[in-house]
Formats: C-alpha cells, sequence, structure tokens
C-alpha cells in the first residue's frame, strides 16, 4: 500500500462556509516538503484551470508549474500531476515529461482526466465533447504520446501516422496526419522516461482504457460493494492485454485520537456545507455526462471526489483498520486529502502509516 497527498492546488478541499478557499503556492511547496520528509510515497496534483472546489471566481495553482517546482525541490517521494488530452498535445506532454524527469531524477507519473466542466474547455477553446468521445480523445493521446516515446512499437500492422489535430483546437475533420515513414523514427526521447500513467474514471469506458493503456486506475471514494466491483472489473479489462495494473483511491482523511473527536469533525464539516456552491456544481456536472458524478447527495458533495465514502474517519486505530480493510479489497494506493494538511499530515504518518506498515510487515513475517 502507498500513501500520497492529494496538493491543496484549489485551496481547501471542503464546499463549507468556514473553508479557506484561496489557493497558496506557499503552502503546496511546504506540505510537499513536510509529506517527503516524514515518509509519504507520492504527491498529486490535480489539473483543472478554473476552480473546481470553489468555483470560477476563485484561482487555481498551476498543477504543472508546481511539478516542475517540486521535481526541483524533492529528492525521493514521486511526483504525480493530471493532464486533459485536448488542453496539450501528446508530443508536448512527451517533452514536458522528458524534461520534468531529468529535473527529478526519477519516473514521473501522469493522470488521464478527460473532464466534465464544459466552460474550462470553451474557455481555454478546447472543443467540448460528449462523455464517450472525450475517452475517445484520451485514447488517441495515449497512443500518440506512446509512439512518440516508443518509436520502436510502430509495425506494418499499424497505420504509420501520427494523428496530432485532434488534441488541440482543431476538430476531428481539419485533422492533419505526418507520414513517419518520411520522419525519423526517434524523436530524441529515451524510453525509461516514458511516465506510469493513471486514468481517472468509474465507466466503463475508463476501465478499458486503463486496462489496455493505463498503469493504475484512480477511483473517486465509493462503497466498498461498488469499489470492490470496480476493482475486479479493472483487473479483468487488464488481463484480456496480457496486463496488470494497480488501483488508486480518494480519501478524505479525519483522523484523530479518539473515535469521538473525529466524528464530531466530520460533523462540524457536514454542518457548514455552503449549498450554493454545491447546487452550483451539481448543475455542471449533471451536464458532463460523468458516471462518476451521478446520484450524489449534498454530503457528498461537500468535499472533492466523494473522499467521505472512503471511509477513513475515525480513531487512528479505526483507521488503521480501515486501510487494513481497504487493502484486502484490492485498493493500492491511498490518495489522501486533508482539512488541514500542515497539521495533519505528520500526526497521520505517527499514528495511522507506520504502525500499519510495522503490522504488515509482522503478518508477512509469520505468512513466510
Amino acid at each position: 500500500m502507498q500513501f500520497g497527498i492529494w496538493l491543496p492546488v484549489y485551496g481547501g478541499w471542503l464546499r463549507t462556509r468556514e473553508q479557506t478557499v484561496e489557493p497558496d503556492v506557499a503552502a503546496c511547496l511546504a506540505i510537499a516538503q513536510q509529506a517527503e520528509a516524514v515518509g509519504f510515497d507520492f504527491l498529486y496534483a490535480s489539473e483543472n484551470l478554473l476552480n473546481c472546489i470553489h468555483g470560477p471566481r476563485v484561482g487555481v495553482v498551476d498543477a504543472w508549474t508546481l511539478v516542475s517546482v517540486l521535481a526541483a525541490t524533492t529528492a525521493r517521494i514521486s511526483l504525480c500531476a493530471a493532464i486533459k488530452p485536448g488542453f496539450r498535445s501528446p508530443l508536448l506532454v512527451a517533452r514536458m515529461i522528458d524534461t520534468l524527469t531529468k529535473v527529478a531524477g526519477r519516473r514521473l507519473a501522469i493522470n488521464i482526466v478527460c473532464g466534465w466542466w464544459k466552460d474550462e474547455f470553451e474557455l481555454a477553446d478546447v472543443e467540448w465533447l460528449d462523455h464517450g468521445r472525450r475517452y475517445d480523445r484520451a485514447d488517441r493521446f495515449l497512443r500518440t504520446m506512446n509512439r512518440i516515446f516508443r518509436p520502436d512499437m510502430l509495425g506494418k500492422a499499424e497505420a504509420d501516422v501520427l494523428d496530432v489535430g485532434a488534441f488541440g483546437h482543431r476538430s476531428a475533420s481539419d485533422n492533419k496526419r505526418i507520414d513517419l515513414q518520411e520522419q525519423p523514427r526517434t524523436f530524441g526521447l529515451a524510453s525509461d522516461v516514458h511516465p506510469e500513467v493513471w486514468v481517472s474514471g468509474h465507466s466503463a469506458r475508463a476501465t478499458k482504457l486503463n486496462g489496455e493503456l493505463g498503469d493504475c486506475l484512480f477511483l473517486n471514494g465509493t462503497p466498498d460493494d461498488s469499489l470492490e466491483r470496480h476493482i475486479a472489473e479493472a483487473h479483468q479489462a487488464a488481463a484480456q492485454w496480457g496486463r496488470k495494473i494497480t488501483v488508486a483511491l480518494n480519501a478524505f482523511v479525519i483522523a484523530s485520537e479518539t473515535q469521538e473527536q473525529a466524528l464530531t469533525r466530520r460533523h462540524k464539516v457536514l454542518r457548514q456545507r455552503n449549498d450554493e456552491t454545491i447546487a452550483f456544481f451539481r448543475g455542471v456536472m449533471d451536464a458532463s455526462g460523468a458516471a462518476g458524478w451521478a446520484n450524489l447527495t449534498d454530503e457528498q458533495m461537500v468535499d472533492s471526489n466523494s473522499g467521505l465514502d472512503a471511509g477513513l474517519i475515525g480513531s487512528f486505530s479505526e483507521v488503521r483498520d480501515r486501510v487494513q480493510r481497504l487493502q484486502q479489497l484490492g485498493v493500492d494506493k491511498i490518495v489522501c486529502q486533508f482539512d488541514d494538511p500542515m497539521r495533519d499530515v505528520g500526526p497521520f504518518m505517527t499514528n495511522v502509516i507506520r504502525p500499519w506498515r510495522g503490522r504488515a510487515v509482522r503478518q508477512d513475517t509469520a505468512t513466510t
């Protein structure tokens, strides 16, 4: 099991009346340094050009500018940042990854996010597509990026072209094609810097895309029966291609000395929910056609990506047991959101992760 920190690029993670909303670059950098110092496995930066927690009037810390800084200022902790196909071309992303891998001195990860906010696409002058075609675009993006990183993978059975049109501002009918027979078969990119690929989504298209082309399926918080089903389907989809994948889960963490303290904090969060902001985003999400946002309650929309449903709420010992249960269900990575990361990251590591890892080691030793 790996544990990561979801960097607060949108400010606070909660849609509540008391939540501090302004994103703070200095705070993101400080949290990253602390997470590496105490032993977290990875940092995750989400990409939205509009603030998807507090609304479009609030700013956003750009994920890739932030990751560029973190590549140079951290030494060991893994870095993962989201990418929306259509906002950047596969060739541009390949160059970004190549450069940042050299800066960081370690392999990076990208998270393919198809997007769900129509206004964001229109303001960025990127064609807004329905749900299925957004995944078509993501599919083409990943295939093209793979060919750019690994041109030796191209064979006669494949079309000797790179489709560069559907990733930016042109429509499919305007696509230009590059005949690779007339181009160099290498693009100055080392195959060993090819990033780990995460795919976000709960739909069948997300599962299929990750099964063939991804390495990790990133899921929202969800009830255990649904989580178990998604994980089983994810592994089945990968097995069809002779591949193995991992599963990451978003989780909003409220861990305290006692269950009562944790439940009191949760009750306060829900009591302070911002109904106006929630109603606004409900309309945005309903219009997106994204399966992960369908039928969410107001309580589920208080935090980003239904993180409360992951169940990491309770005393430290209860949260350790819950981590164990998530691992049994097939979760490999937990992407943690905290109300106050600078306050909560250290105690979570001391009271949850380290004791849980110690217990896991003892169980493995006993088994062998």
